[in-house]
């Protein structure tokens, strides 16, 4: 049995079906989440997108964490939103439906401790990147019938973090079959999962993943190490006329909500980033948050070796579907 849907919640339930299964991979918002890979990852990402380096004149500078091994990098995430995209259209398609998706956004720098490129604050202040923000303002999708998300999703949502599926909100039970036909469990959006993951069971050790991610970076801030250079940083600031006892409190005083960074925001994000330089705020942070998710990877080995895998597996498949798919 089925209540009308709000309107509002089409959308929630829309990105949620998408979403599910790949933020655990990439996360394109928020300090501790606006992540980017390591090693091999790290240079893939800088390699992958020469076109987009050139109109920005540099390339953005990314941070070097434990965690990211964990996670799938921007990349990659684009790889599985792309072969995700082209199982859901099929599926929709066996309804009757010609089925489009938002695009992701897919973040272009590593923002974790805020603004850490000089050429960026020079010229956007605390403001994504052009490409996220172009994007985000491109991925907006016509609200879908009643029937289209009765298929995409069967009513159901994914949780991205555990891998289990609940109720939407409107919706008493699973839907079972739209236009005469069996909708699969989780509808579309999770049919497209399971055979990325290459198994029924969608259960997740995503969370334990970005436990780390978040926890870590909380933890950071409470080191010796971390406080020491946040003084020398904010010392720094005062002396260029900006009183913040940390680098988040500078961004927290920007207005993100304006189409444009006005130039007290670029001179403030200037001065933030030099004065990160000037202290190694970056190299010092870092380290101390690394040595954090080591310990807490070792303690979560199984998990964090699950998850890894589980990334693996999907990015593989959905290299084999985008390449089918020609």
């Amino acid at each position: 049995m089925r209540r009308p849907l709000p309107r509002a919640t089409y959308s929630v339930v829309l990105m949620s079906a998408l979403a599910a299964g790949l933020l655990s991979g990439c996360s394109t918002s928020g300090t501790p989440s606006d992540s980017e890979p390591s090693g091999s990852a790290k240079a893939e990402a800088e390699a992958q997108a020469p076109a987009s380096v050139e109109s920005l004149g540099f390339t953005p500078r990314r941070l070097d964490l434990p965690v990211y091994d964990y996670q799938l990098s921007p990349s990659q995430y684009a790889k599985v939103a792309e072969a995700k995209q082209v199982l859901v259209t099929a599926c929709m398609k066996r309804y009757g439906f010609s089925w489009s998706a938002p695009t992701p956004t897919i973040p272009r720098q590593d923002r974790r401790y805020g603004v850490i490129d000089l050429r960026a604050a020079q010229r956007y202040g605390y403001h994504l990147l052009p490409t996220d923000s172009s994007v985000a303002a491109e991925s907006g999708a016509v609200t879908p019938s009643k029937e289209e998300m009765a298929a995409l999703t069967a009513g159901q949502l994914l949780d991205g973090d555990t891998g289990e599926s609940r109720l939407a909100a409107g919706y008493d039970s699973p839907v079972k079959r739209v236009r005469g036909k069996a909708v699969p469990p989780g509808g579309c959006a999770q049919e497209a999962e399971r055979k990325l993951l290459g198994r029924d069971d969608l259960r997740s050790e995503a969370g334990v993943v970005s436990r780390i991610n978040t926890e870590s970076f909380s933890s950071s801030m409470s080191t010796p190490a971390v406080k020491a250079v946040f003084a020398k940083w904010s010392s720094c600031m005062k002396k260029a006329g900006h009183d913040f006892a940390d680098p988040l409190k500078s961004i927290g005083s920007a207005d993100l909500n304006v189409p444009a960074a006005p130039k007290a925001e670029t001179a403030l994000a200037t001065a933030d980033v030099k004065c990160k330089e000037s202290v190694d705020l970056v190299a010092v942070w870092s380290r101390a948050e690394a040595s954090i998710q080591r310990g807490m990877i070792k303690k979560e080995a199984s998990a964090t070796a699950a998850q890894r895998a589980d990334n693996a597996t999907r990015l593989r498949n959905a290299e084999a579907v985008v390449k089918r798919s020609g």
